[in-house]
C-alpha cells in the first residue's frame, strides 16, 4: 500500500551491454510533470546536491547531471505515471539501460536506477528530501548512490491530480577495473607494464604445469596493438582478430610457424588500464579449457599482449602466442 511518509522504493543496477529500445508511447494526453518546469529543474539540482553530499562523506567523487541519463529518468517517470505501472521494467520489458541507450547513451557504461512512488505528497522540496532520506536508509538504494565508477546522474519527479507521485534517480559511468573479477580496483599501468604483468601471470601457470616460460614476442605485441588501434575501441569487433597476419610486418610473417590469438572484451570495466584488468583477462582465458590448453602448450614459446580502454567502460585484451620457425 502506498502511504506517506513511507514511499515505496525500488532500485536496479545493470552492467552495460547491447540492447534495442522500442519507441515510447505517444505523448498525447501527457500528464502535468514537474520535470519540465523551472521548479522541476530546481528539485533536480537539489537532489544532486544531496547525492553529492552523501558521496563526499564517503570520500567519493561528485556526480554531474548527464543529458542522456537524465532523459532516461524523465522518460521512465512520465511513462509510469501515464500508464499507471510501477517498476524498473516497462510493460515491453525495457530497462534503465534500454532507456539510456535510446537517449543516446554509451553502450559500454554501467547504469543504475532508484525509483519511488508515494501518495498524499507533492513534487516539492519536502518530498524529494524525504525520498533521498529513504533511499539512503535502504541498503540497495544507498549502494547505487555511493557506487564507485559512476560519474553522471539524472532525476525526475512527476505528478498529476488524483495519481501518485513518481520519482526516478538514474546513474551511469564507466565502472571500475576488476568489476567482473575479484573486485580489486588495481593500480594504473602503462602498455609496457601490462605486457610484463601478463607474462608474469602466464609464466607462473606454465611453470606449475612444467612448461618453459614465454618470451615476449615484440612483433606479436606490436601486431596486437595495431589491431586495437585500427578503429574506435567501442566499435571493435572480436571478428577482427582474424586479420592477425595482416597486422604483422610483412618481413616478419615468415618467422612464425604457428600463431594463435586470444581475445576478450568487457563492459563496465572502468576507464583506465590497471593491473587488475590484466589479472581479470588472464583469469578468463585460463578458465576456458581450450584456451588454457593453448596457453600451456610447450610448443608455443612467445607471447604478445595488448590491452586497451575506450574510456567509456569497454576494455579489450588481445593475446598472441607464437611458435618460431626452426632455422
Amino acid at each position: 500500500m502506498d502511504q506517506k511518509p513511507l514511499p515505496l522504493l525500488i532500485c536496479l543496477t545493470l552492467l552495460a551491454g547491447a540492447a534495442l529500445a522500442v519507441p515510447m508511447p505517444s505523448a498525447a494526453g501527457a500528464p502535468i510533470v514537474a520535470q519540465d518546469t523551472s521548479e522541476g529543474e530546481k528539485l533536480r539540482v537539489l537532489v544532486l546536491e544531496l547525492v553529492n553530499k552523501a558521496r563526499a562523506e564517503q570520500k567519493l567523487p561528485p556526480l554531474q547531471i548527464g543529458k542522456e541519463i537524465n532523459e532516461a529518468a524523465k522518460a521512465h517517470a512520465a511513462d509510469m505515471l501515464r500508464r499507471n505501472f510501477y517498476g524498473h521494467i516497462s510493460p515491453e520489458g525495457k530497462s534503465v539501460q534500454d532507456r539510456y541507450l535510446k537517449a543516446g547513451g554509451a553502450r559500454w557504461r554501467i547504469t543504475a536506477e532508484n525509483i519511488a512512488r508515494c501518495t498524499g505528497c507533492g513534487a516539492d522540496v519536502a518530498t524529494v528530501e524525504e525520498l533521498q532520506h529513504g533511499w539512503m536508509n535502504s541498503k540497495v538504494h544507498r549502494e547505487n548512490i555511493l557506487r564507485k565508477g559512476i560519474t553522471q546522474f539524472g532525476f525526475s519527479i512527476v505528478t498529476q491530480a488524483g495519481k501518485p507521485v513518481y520519482a526516478v534517480q538514474t546513474f551511469t559511468g564507466p565502472g571500475v577495473s576488476g568489476i567482473a573479477g575479484a573486485g580489486e580496483p588495481g593500480k594504473k599501468i602503462s602498455e609496457k607494464e601490462s605486457v610484463a604483468k601478463a607474462l608474469e601471470l602466464l609464466n607462473k601457470e606454465r611453470k606449475e604445469a612444467g612448461m618453459p616460460a614465454f618470451t615476449e614476442g615484440v612483433a606479436l605485441t606490436k601486431a596486437a596493438r595495431s589491431m586495437l588501434a585500427q578503429k574506435k575501441l567501442d566499435d571493435f569487433s572480436l571478428a577482427q582478430t582474424g586479420k592477425l597476419m595482416d597486422a604483422l610486418p610483412e618481413d616478419e610473417r615468415e618467422d612464425w610457424e604457428s600463431l594463435k590469438i586470444l581475445a576478450f572484451a568487457c563492459g563496465g570495466c572502468g576507464g583506465e588500464l590497471t593491473d587488475s584488468d590484466v589479472r581479470f583477462f588472464v583469469k578468463e582465458w585460463l578458465s576456458n579449457p581450450r584456451n588454457k590448453a593453448m596457453l600451456l602448450d610447450g610448443d608455443f614459446t612467445h607471447l604478445g599482449f595488448a590491452l586497451a580502454a575506450s574510456g567509456q567502460g569497454k576494455k579489450v585484451a588481445l593475446g598472441v602466442i607464437g611458435k618460431k620457425q626452426e632455422k
